[in-house]
């Protein structure tokens, strides 16, 4: 079994007020997470250094930290991020930013687990209707293109920030994956909409998928993470 998770973090301020990294990270590895999706990761204010709030969110070396700036200041960087215990293959990201609004991309890394190769996507989209249409769009174009040309099983999580509770924006993108309805997970004390997603590939079986909702997940971020179970195939996926 692979255990995921994806949390957006809040830049690691919590509803009672408080940055802090370490108390997330010690939460992450009370998960037993082999892979973390985190969005909204924040290493800009000059008063902590970037190293250390990267130590603390790896719960020392718990985790391998990639990073996916969406920004770059002179400190630090701010974006997409995933934790990973297992060796890494690949990595790469492509933006999907819009015009006039806040800068945003796509994380994807293939990861090597005991039962072979694995490709998590790692997004956070726009809160504007339009821009997350358009940000949808290039986001399924790209999976078609990684589902038609690799037998690699894939993940993909995140905040989607679609607040529609009919929403038909994820139509496409059914097409492609399955995906897991989660119910809301924002905000993390009163969970209403269902910001945060899963889709997986046909080859991964589901065994488990659920919000974390928990004392200290109440207030640690203003979304709940949320928690995939997956077991993947002894084989290679076929196509016809």
């Amino acid at each position: 079994m692979c255990r995921i998770v994806s949390y957006n973090i809040h830049s690691g301020v919590g509803r009672d007020g408080k940055q802090d990294y370490a108390r997330i990270g010690q939460l992450l590895t009370e998960t037993g997470a082999d892979i973390v999706l985190l969005q909204e990761m924040d290493t800009r204010p000059e008063i902590r250094p970037t190293a250390q709030d990267i130590e603390d969110i790896c719960a020392g070396n718990a985790f391998t930290l990639l990073a996916s700036p969406a920004l770059k200041e002179t400190h630090g960087w701010y974006g997409n991020a995933i934790l990973t215990r297992f060796k890494v293959l690949h990595t790469d990201s492509f933006d999907v930013s819009q015009a006039g609004r806040q800068p945003r991309n796509v994380q994807i890394v293939t990861l090597q687990t005991e039962k072979g190769p694995l490709t998590v996507v790692n997004t956070h989209k726009g809160l504007k209707r339009k821009e997350r249409r358009s940000q949808f769009s290039l986001l399924h174009d790209f999976l078609s293109n990684e589902l038609s040309n690799s037998d690699t099983p894939v993940v993909l999580a995140g905040d989607f920030n679609e607040w529609q509770f009919f929403t038909q924006a994820f139509r496409k993108l059914n097409t492609l994956l399955n995906q897991h309805k989660l119910g809301g997970t924002f905000p993390s004390h009163f969970p209403i909409f269902s910001l945060d997603r899963v889709w997986v590939s046909d080859d991964i079986s589901v065994i488990d998928c659920k919000k974390l909702k928990t004392k200290k997940t109440r207030y640690y971020s203003d979304h709940l993470p949320v928690q995939l179970d997956i077991r993947l195939p002894d084989k290679p996926r076929v196509f016809a």
